[in-house]
């Protein structure tokens, strides 16, 4: 090796350096860091055999060489939870390194994509982050944000709810906003942060430009294919493991110091147009790099080379946001709401928004089991537990650890191997078995605290509906009634509390029906039962709490003349809605309050699909079909007073798949068979559409359309804590260097309205929709982005379709989605709460009468006014000393309301498990005594104020626009 090569010795690594940069120079916080995607090209495991590795070599580095000041772990703490489950012996290691500020880790616990996942997920990531980095003794409180394909409106605020007052990323962000990397972000509540897009290579621009030359001798920095002569590699070659990467043999070990002084300078000028203060961001990190003790000489080299006109200094990230927060100009840019603006010649990343649509199978998943953990068990189970039932915490906590493990965007973003969706299949699976537990047992013990003692000995079975929405709701429930056969039902009949009679459509009676019975303290047994499928009317079931039900068996029942929904024999209507099923299997929709036709919604399109996760391309020659010309076959499914059900089979053929040159569609046809099933309930002001098919073609793209004939210039969609104004007409391209996205992200519905009509989609787990600036003003919902498994691992798409196929979505398939015509916009056309009633029905459980109730029959555990004001969570505390609501205004105007959880009552102590045996399971109920305390708290669930409660329990409160407020309500110790 030459002199210049040479390694220095480790004692001059360890020489100290200046430790202060001098004023009125540019200052380069050199800050040495990873970026771990815990699974992408690799399964979890296999990454984490690198974590390892690379989290051995931090620790050894920074015990041996103290100038090595500190390493910043990606803002997220799930790294040190994966290699402690490896290296258990390194805790300790690891506490004393946080605790002296040498390794930083958090706020996240991992990095999400914040458009795939809800609101309250981000909120629950956020929160365990800060668990677990606080147990280790130091949370980075900073919003460095090397994550997610753009950002969400709320996160200024929800930033801000964490005392985090900066951020920095730069995907979503261009010059035209941006034309410094500072600027100051602000959310649609008015919560501001100062921002950073970070320059040029953001997160790894020492790493490509100084590190690569002095450690590598490479000379064209982006070059990605190196030598052989570069260290050799060991490679398996048979046919387990050919498609494994190759392994440096012997990496060399080489510090070539002649190419220091070219590339520190062209790391400088190549920013110099980017930063309006004088403190910059050296990153000295890349995907799953290592730290390297080489690192304390560059530095120290680059000062020299530089001159004394630049101080470059081991900086870490809360050093650098802080002098970043001191130096912004006042007069600096803010750039409101979402940030999804697109790349342009200077910026950093393109924005790679497809992904909201690769893998909707993923998504859909997600979002199942994110509504059955936060929705439905976890405030069920604070519900049972106000009422002195044990609370199930540990499970709780076990299930959010499944679910946000998925959360990680390459995992969310469907932009990984296959291995990575059967993982994230099995991890959601537990959070959701999780769940049904916890809901099933806090049900049960919040019906056997109901009163129900004037029933015991009569034949009259009590039945319980659940609503989880924060509003009162009528709705048609399917139920499945069981009466013992001891009871020799003909038939049933059903009432209310006040003894009115329940409507219901009978669909099918299955005796002798045998259930199966479990005790904690017994075998399985069996009851001899009566079983009647039937269609429940279940009206004025209050918020967030239950109503009661009463089943009476009918001994001589006479039946009445059966009544239908059908007006025509393709024509279903109810009180809103006229619904014509089309002979080409799309609808004609009358609304009757307006008279406003819509024709032909919900045709299929298929386009070609030749792209990756992050961008969607079509084939060079392009062909288009839709199924508006196609035949269907129409059939009646079932028919009543409460429900009707029509068929339609939409016999398709597509392309097989795309031609090997990418320039064509397959000449070759398959035959593509689509499902579609209009259902329309009594009282429903939309119709539902569940669409099944088998995807067995490959490289296609394929949306429902609906053509909605509505002159407006936006449409509104729900996003994380917001509802979105877009403008349908799209941006002009010549603006930008990135392809515009012609698909945007939304949540539970989009819709479009002129003020007067409107026509809202409700969709449960879709998260992708089209609004197209034609005559029709079509509303478009992806259901299938089928796409080659290509990887940019370097320059180059890495193809893995020969062995992955995972992204082309092939088998079976399911949606689930609405049409609900409204007039008004979407806030007074009560589009918001027709779709949580469509994505969080109500539940039905039967119990039996016992001696033990005290509660109503009827009760609403939080009671929130006025509408406008929506609940988002409903949790045990973070400390464990009391219980917590979150509501958020979802309009942009301030609103005046107030909260009372639990009717003002505090909660009951729960009981030991002998002492639960021998009460037969009685849990105490409402307690008698008022909540000690309402506390406001930021979302870290830190005390802001004290909030009153009046006598009757009421807290009041007042909510800015889009603002998201956290209440926290404590018992007497």
């Amino acid at each position: 090796m030459t002199p210049e090569s040479s390694l220095l010795s480790d004692k001059a690594l360890s020489k100290k350096r200046d430790s202060k940069p001098a004023k009125n120079k540019i200052k380069c916080h050199f800050i040495s860091n990873t970026h771990w995607d815990r699974e992408w090209r690799f399964s979890m495991q296999r990454t984490r055999y690198m974590l390892v590795y690379m989290m051995d070599m931090l620790l050894d580095t920074l015990e041996k060489y103290p100038d090595f000041s500190s390493f910043h772990l990606d803002s997220q703490t799930i790294p040190i939870l994966d290699y402690l489950e490896i290296r258990p012996e390194k805790e300790h290691t690891i506490r004393e390194m946080v605790q002296n500020k040498r390794l930083f880790i958090g706020p996240w616990f991992c990095l999400p994509d914040e458009f795939c996942v809800s609101g309250e997920s981000i909120i629950r990531n956020l929160l365990l982050g800060h668990k677990i980095a606080g147990k280790f003794g130091g949370i980075s409180k900073s919003g460095y944000s090397p994550f997610s394909w753009g950002q969400i409106s709320q996160m200024p605020q929800i930033y801000k709810g964490f005392g985090i007052d900066f951020t920095a990323f730069y995907r979503g962000i261009n010059t035209l906003v941006a034309p410094k990397s500072e600027i100051f972000w602000q959310g649609p509540d008015g919560s501001r942060l100062v921002c950073s897009r970070l320059g040029k290579r953001p997160r790894y621009n020492v790493w490509y430009v100084i590190q690569r030359p002095v450690y590598w001798n490479q000379q064209d920095v982006d070059e990605r294919i190196v030598s052989w002569d570069s260290g050799g590699a060991f490679k398996i070659i048979d046919s387990q493991g050919n498609l494994l990467d190759a392994q440096y043999t012997h990496a060399p070990f080489n510090y070539h110091k002649q190419n220091i002084s070219k590339f520190a300078h062209q790391a400088i000028e190549e920013q110099n147009e980017d930063w309006s203060t004088p403190h910059r961001f050296w990153s000295c990190g890349h995907d799953s790099s290592c730290p390297d003790m080489r690192e304390i000489q560059m530095i120290r080299d680059c000062n020299e080379a530089l001159g004394g006109t630049i101080d470059v200094f081991h900086s870490n990230f809360m050093d650098f946001q802080q002098q970043v927060i001191r130096n912004i100009s006042e007069d600096a840019p803010v750039v409101k709401g979402e940030m999804r603006h697109y790349f342009t010649e200077g910026s950093t990343s393109v924005l790679y928004g497809w992904v909201i649509s690769a893998r909707m199978d993923i998504k859909q998943d997600n979002f199942k089991t994110e509504n059955d953990l936060t929705n439905l068990a976890e405030p069920l189970a604070v519900y049972a537990a106000l009422l002195g039932a044990d609370f199930p915490g540990g499970f709780l906590d076990e299930a959010y650890k499944w679910l946000l493990q998925n959360h990680g965007h390459d995992s969310i973003g469907g932009c990984s191997r296959d291995i990575i969706s059967q993982d994230m299949l099995f991890r959601s699976r537990q959070a959701r078995e999780i769940a049904a537990c916890i809901t099933e047992t806090s049900l049960a013990k919040i019906a056997g605290s109901i009163d129900y003692s004037d029933l015991i000995g009569r034949e009259i079975l009590p039945i319980l509906a659940y609503n989880p929405a924060d509003f009162a709701r009528r709705e048609i429930v399917k139920a499945y009634i069981q009466v013992p056969d001891s009871w020799d039902s003909q038939g049933i009949k059903i009432t209310d509390t006040r003894g009115n009679k329940i409507d219901f459509q009978l669909m099918r009676t299955e005796s002798p029906f045998y259930q199966i019975v479990q005790s904690p303290n017994d075998t399985a047994n069996m009851f001899h039962m009566k079983r009647y499928e039937a269609l429940l009317d279940i009206k004025n079931v209050p918020a967030n709490g239950y109503s009661s039900f009463f089943v009476k068996p009918v001994k001589n029942e006479i039946r009445p003349c059966r009544k239908t929904m059908l007006s025509g024999e393709q024509t279903m209507e109810n009180e809103h809605l006229r619904v014509t099923v089309n002979s080409n299997g799309t609808i004609d929709l009358l609304y009757k309050k307006t008279g406003r036709q819509y024709k032909n919604l919900g045709y299929f399109r298929d386009s070609s699909e030749i792209g990756n996760p992050w961008e969607h391309k079509n084939v060079a020659n392009e062909q288009v079909f839709t199924t508006l010309n196609q035949n269907a076959r129409v059939s009646l499914v079932s028919d009543g007073e409460l429900e009707t059900c029509l068929k339609a089979v939409i016999d398709w053929s597509l392309p097989a798949a795309r031609t090997p040159d990418d320039k064509f569609r397959s000449e070759f046809f398959r035959p593509y068979e689509i499902t579609n099933y209009y259902t329309l309930r009594k009282g429903s002001d939309y119709v539902e559409i569940k669409t099944e098919l088998e995807n067995n073609v490959e490289d296609h793209y394929l949306q429902v359309c609906f053509p909605t004939g509505i002159n407006a210039d936006t449409v509104h969609a729900q996003g994380q804590f917001d509802v979105l104004e877009r403008q349908i007409k799209l941006p002009d391209p010549a603006l930008f260097d990135e392809d515009i996205q012609t698909e945007q992200p939304m949540n539970n519905f989009v819709d479009i309205s002129d003020g007067e009509n409107g026509l809202a989609l409700l969709n449960e787990g879709l998260k992708a929709y089209e609004a197209q600036d034609n005559p029709q003003r079509n509303l478009n919902l992806t259901l299938l982005r089928c796409f080659p498994m290509r990887i940019c691992v370097t320059q180059e798409m890495i193809d893995y379709s020969s062995v992955d196929s995972g992204s082309q979505c092939l088998g079976r398939h399911s949606f689930r989605y609405a049409v609900m015509p409204h007039s008004d916009g979407w806030n007074l056309g009560g589009v918001w709460e027709a779709s949580e009633k469509f994505v969080r029905p109500l539940r039905v459980c039967q119990t039996a009468p016992s001696k033990y109730g005290t509660e109503p029959m009827c009760k609403s555990f939080v009671e929130i006014e006025p509408q406008g004001v929506t609940l988002s969570a409903v949790k045990r505390s973070e400390t464990g000393d009391g219980w917590v609501i979150r509501l958020f205004n979802r309009l942009n105007k301030s609103v005046s309301g107030r909260v009372r959880f639990n009717g003002g009552k505090q909660a009951s102590k729960s009981s030991s498990p002998v002492e639960q045996l021998k009460n037969e399971f009685n849990i105490p109920g409402t307690s008698a005594k008022m909540w000690q305390k309402a506390i406001q708290v930021t979302l870290e669930e830190l005390p802001e104020k004290e909030l009153e409660i009046d006598p009757d329990g009421w807290v009041h409160v007042a909510l800015s626009g889009k603002k998201i407020l956290t209440i926290k309500f404590k018992s007497e110790v």
